[in-house]
């Protein structure tokens, strides 16, 4: 028997898509078969358990040298500025790199100035200014390290501590 009589004995499937038809685009209730394996029974109705874990990705804003922006940053993780700005900036963490600036309102956690601030900061954990920086302004903070040649004016009070109000026992007489 030739190869030609061979191939024409053997079974034709029948395509699923006529051939100079599009092909229908994929659902996305579909899995994925690894490797294009179509042979690979899956279920549709019980997902696989996949052990992944995602992390979420760290939302970050960089102001870099030589920038300088205007406007309002916000719902940001952490802000690093290396230029100048001006504006509001809300964010996790913020670091003020030497030789950048904030004239402004800071609202954050965790701040470090190696830079200059004027403004309004009010830190809920911790404010940190470094040798080289400056801040200036009405400035609340809950923890405060200012390392020598580090400069600090202007309005700076301590968050207090919420204190629980006083429980008061009374016993029957």
């Amino acid at each position: 028997m030739s190869l030609k009589d061979a191939l024409s004995k053997r079974p034709q499937i029948a395509p699923e898509v006529a051939p100079n038809q599009p092909q229908p685009l994929p659902s996305l209730n579909n899995h994925i078969h690894p490797y294009g394996d179509p042979s690979r029974p899956v279920s549709n109705s019980e997902p696989e358990k996949r052990a992944f874990a995602t992390k979420q990705a760290e939302r970050v804003v960089t102001i870099g040298e030589s920038v300088v922006l205007k406007g309002d940053i916000s719902d940001c993780d952490k802000a690093e500025i290396r230029g100048q700005f001006d504006g509001t900036v809300v964010a996790g963490s913020i670091q003020i790199s030497e030789g950048g600036s904030v004239k402004g309102t800071i609202e954050c956690e965790e701040l470090s100035i190696a830079g200059s601030v004027d403004g309004k900061v009010t830190s809920t954990k911790s404010l940190e200014i470094k040798a080289t920086g400056k801040l200036t302004g009405e400035i609340l903070y809950k923890e405060l390290l200012v390392t020598s040649g580090g400069e600090i004016s202007g309005s700076i009070e301590k968050q207090k501590v919420a204190e629980s109000p006083a429980t008061i026992t009374t016993q029957p007489s």
